[in-house]
């Protein structure tokens, strides 16, 4: 993991991590500074989980930012962890994985420039269509944002089976919380008009 972030995930598929016990992980291990000075072996609850059980965490950090967590159901398996730990970090260092994570983290989340055009997109673009100047969905700042293909701004999509999304970062046109937020309550108008129309919920991903 990367500060709050998800790098990679892998386990049993049995024993599969709700979002809500990721967070609290996360925001375990970055509340207290002494894991970032020695690697730990400490007990955790995850309530999504098993809200009356204790895994433990092996929580070792490469640097300053990244860290790697190791959970097990044995409290004696510390040793087992840290050899676990020495292969993996030289794995990490070999293929050169932990510079491109810190450089992921300066450059930011994904951008919309980024995306590859579709192949028969043409030249048309989405900015191209202006709302009514009284529409509330209508940003109120000049279009200045730098477009990806057919002049998309931002994307969402949300995995119901995973009950989790994933979004690109905003562009410089949508750049005050109240602009975010028109933004995210279109997302969610959008999303209930299609479970009006009888769409089941398990085909529902935007």
């Amino acid at each position: 993991m990367c500060r709050n972030k998800v790098i990679s995930l892998v386990g049993a598929q049995k024993a599969s991590l709700h979002p809500d016990d990721l967070l609290l992980l996360a925001n375990f291990v970055m509340s207290s500074e002494s894991f970032r000075t020695s690697e730990s072996f400490s007990p955790v609850c995850l309530p999504r989980y098993n809200p009356s059980a204790f895994l433990y965490a092996y929580i070792h950090y490469f640097d300053a930012d990244t860290y790697l967590m190791l959970l097990t159901t044995s409290s004696d398996a510390f040793y087992h962890l840290k050899d676990c730990r020495i292969r993996v970090e030289m794995v990490l260092l070999k293929s050169n994985i932990l510079s491109e994570v810190q450089r992921s983290l300066l450059d930011g989340g994904m951008h919309v420039e980024d995306l590859p055009a579709a192949p028969n997109s043409g030249s048309s673009h989405l900015g191209q269509h202006t709302l009514p100047s009284e529409s509330p969905q209508r940003f109120n700042e000049p279009n200045h944002a730098i477009c990806g293909p057919a002049g998309l701004w931002h994307f969402i999509y949300r995995s119901i089976y995973l009950d989790q999304y994933v979004s690109s970062e905003f562009p410089s046109s949508i750049n005050t919380l109240g602009q975010q937020k028109r933004l995210y309550r279109a997302y969610q108008k959008l999303f209930a008009s299609m479970r009006d129309k009888g769409i089941p919920a398990a085909q529902n991903s935007i």
